[in-house]
């Protein structure tokens, strides 16, 4: 006589293919969250940058030739008969985060300020250009990856579409969405 039904061993075999089903499924969709978050902070990332080569742009062809400044925290400043606006360094919430904010102060009107925090272990270098290059303002941005060495870009010439021998080491082509030089005219 056959009975309708399934053995306990038939019962316990597909629940344990269903419960490892799970599991991986669980693990795709942990995984997708992180590639998905991921992607949201480099998007953010990049439209801040985006955002400040922008204001960087406007600001050269506005103002005209900055003051490139070495000491202190100031990087950048224009100064016209009726504004200032300067470019400083500050320490962001992580050791190796930069923020860059940007003060436009115009007589009768209440200062403007905005920052922009780049992403961590971000460095960024003016040059204003000479000879052939005169008229020309130059931004570096380099944003090292994990398990690399910050490059000193006071080597590189970003006039010069070349890059130096003791750089090339660091800007490997799997690198280059790290690195950005814009050039301005003013």
């Amino acid at each position: 006589m056959k009975k309708n039904g399934f053995t306990l061993i038939e019962v316990i075999t597909v629940m344990a293919a269903m419960g490892v089903v799970m599991g991986i499924t669980i693990v795709l969709f942990v995984q997708l969250f992180d590639f998905q978050r991921n992607q949201g902070e480099y998007a953010e990332k990049m439209r801040t940058i985006d955002r400040f080569v922008a204001d960087f742009r406007g600001d050269v062809r506005i103002y005209g030739k900055p003051e490139i400044l070495s000491e202190g925290s100031t990087l950048l400043r224009w100064t016209t008969e009726t504004a200032v606006v300067e470019y400083r360094a500050q320490p962001g919430e992580f050791p190796d985060q930069l923020n860059i904010l940007r003060t436009v102060q115009q007589e009768g009107q209440r200062n403007h300020y905005e920052i922009y925090r780049l992403p961590d272990r971000t460095t960024l270098r003016f040059s204003d250009g000479t000879g052939n290059d005169a008229g020309l303002m130059a931004l570096s941005l380099w944003i090292a990856p994990r398990g690399t060495e910050i490059p000193n870009l006071d080597e590189l010439n970003p006039f010069d579409r070349t890059i130096p021998h003791s750089l090339e080491r660091q800007i490997a082509p799997q690198y280059a969405g790290n690195w950005r030089t814009i050039i301005v005219r003013y």
